[in-house]
């Protein structure tokens, strides 16, 4: 991720922005998503005039969220609130600004980007798109972020501008972030869905508060699924304690050593981990790939009877599945799904993520519709595990009609989707997406 900036003071606005407008470029991956046409001049630029004050405003003002808020998930439409604090558009000040979001997703900053509407009637139109979130490293994007907000600063000092909005606020964000306690805070703010000071105090210290029995990790996937957009609010405080109360299902799961090879190594994209450590785990199985895992194979290795597994109706209610650790080693299960190839996917998942905690931390499990590097993990786990590629690839012959997918995830099974999602992501059809001209925008791009 590089920021391009050259100075050309222009204009007749406030000191703050005429000393800092610049032509600027930004690039993920090497993918110029400033590229735009000018309207008046009729000229194709990869860099746009535009002051660099407000941007570098935004960044810092939206900080924390940035870096701690995930997306809520596909399908959900965030909140006013949300979209101020991840679309780029909303630094405004009457600019026109390329259509960027960021969203985390735990390990790093996802990036999307659309082209402009063509019929807009502004002066200028973005001519790049994303056709899939780009995933900048977190220590990427903070560095490159950080060294923006220092230039503009710079720049200020240079022009004699010494104290100005933004040098107070940048210089708030970098005490804080060089305080644990208030670093604590400010992420604990963040993934709630809200400013710095603006989370009521009991419900953040509640929060706080049960950090110890769900874990850091853990709590900030609940919080940010059980938000969906929206600030997190008591009720869904209430929410997280009541799965203390389920009765749940007992298990105690006997997962082998080797199963975590693929954890252990360097990070890599969820997928690539998730898929090594599912096929680990279908050698313990002892199961082909060209064979379906039965739902007794399933249940075994998290320690669940079937007999329990096969008569629990569901008693949770939540958008999220948990299981707690309860004591010597045992964990109680708390599924949501009810229909037959759901719980399966589900109970895959849960195996999954108790593969990922026993790596990077311990308490509850945590499984939700959120498109965090866990989730990702989860689902790309649970699919690998239930319906192996290659073992589809040996079913369909080369087969990939609607008629052979439903064969296929019946075979399995796993949902149709999953069969289309497997066969998708491996090249092996194309995607069913039809674009609107917003590329992977995941609704319509906010106008400011």
């Amino acid at each position: 991720m590089e920021f391009g900036v050259k100075w050309e003071a222009v204009g007749n606005d406030a000191p703050e922005f005429y000393e800092t407008m610049a032509r600027l470029s930004f690039t993920v991956n090497g993918n110029c998503l400033t590229r735009n046409e000018d309207i008046w001049s009729r000229t194709i630029k990869d860099d746009v005039l535009v002051s660099m004050y407000p941007l570098a405003t935004w960044f810092a003002s939206s900080w924390w969220r940035l870096l701690h808020e995930p997306h809520p998930g596909n399908g959900v439409r965030p909140s006013v609130s949300w979209r101020m604090a991840h679309e780029l558009s909303a630094a405004n000040h009457g600019f026109v600004w390329p259509t960027i979001m960021f969203a985390t997703d735990g390990e790093g900053i996802q990036v999307w980007s659309s082209s402009s509407n063509q019929n807009a009637g502004q002066s200028v139109r973005y001519l790049s798109g994303l056709s899939s979130p780009y995933f900048v490293p977190m220590l990427d994007f903070r560095t490159e972020a950080s060294r923006f907000i220092g230039a503009v600063l710079d720049r200020l000092r240079d022009s004699n501008i010494a104290d100005s909005e933004l040098s107070d606020l940048w210089g708030i964000v970098c005490e804080e972030e060089a305080s644990p306690d208030h670093n604590r805070r400010r992420r604990f703010e963040a993934m709630m869905g809200y400013d710095p000071e603006e989370c009521p105090e009991s419900l953040l210290q509640g929060m706080v508060n049960l950090t110890g029995t769900v874990g850091e990790s853990s709590l900030s996937e609940l919080m940010a699924a059980l938000a969906t957009g929206k600030a997190f609010q008591d009720e869904q405080e209430k929410e997280i304690k009541h799965f203390s109360s389920l009765s749940g299902l007992d298990g105690k799961p006997d997962i082998p050593q080797h199963v975590f090879v693929g954890s252990e190594t360097a990070r890599r994209a969820p997928w690539e981990l998730a898929v090594q450590d599912a096929n680990n785990m279908r050698g313990y199985f002892g199961t082909k790939l060209s064979e379906r895992i039965t739902n007794e194979s399933l249940y075994d290795v998290l320690g669940i009877s079937s007999a329990a597994a096969d008569r629990y109706k569901p008693e949770n209610r939540s958008k999220v599945s948990v299981a707690v650790p309860t004591q010597h080693n045992q964990i109680r299960f708390m599924p949501r799904k009810k229909h037959p190839t759901a719980k399966r996917f589900e109970y895959a998942r849960l195996l999954a993520d108790c593969v990922f905690q026993k790596n990077h931390g311990d308490g509850w499990l945590v499984s939700s519709d959120l498109s965090t590097f866990r989730q990702k993990y989860q689902r790309a786990f649970a699919a690998e595990l239930l319906c192996p590629i290659e073992g589809v690839k040996e079913l369909m012959q080369g087969d990939y009609s609607e008629s052979a997918i439903e064969d296929a995830s019946e075979y399995f099974g796993v949902s149709t989707t999953t069969v289309t999602s497997l066969l998708t992501n491996n090249h092996l059809i194309e995607s069913g997406f039809s674009s609107s001209g917003n590329g992977a925008w995941p609704y319509s791009p906010m106008v400011t």
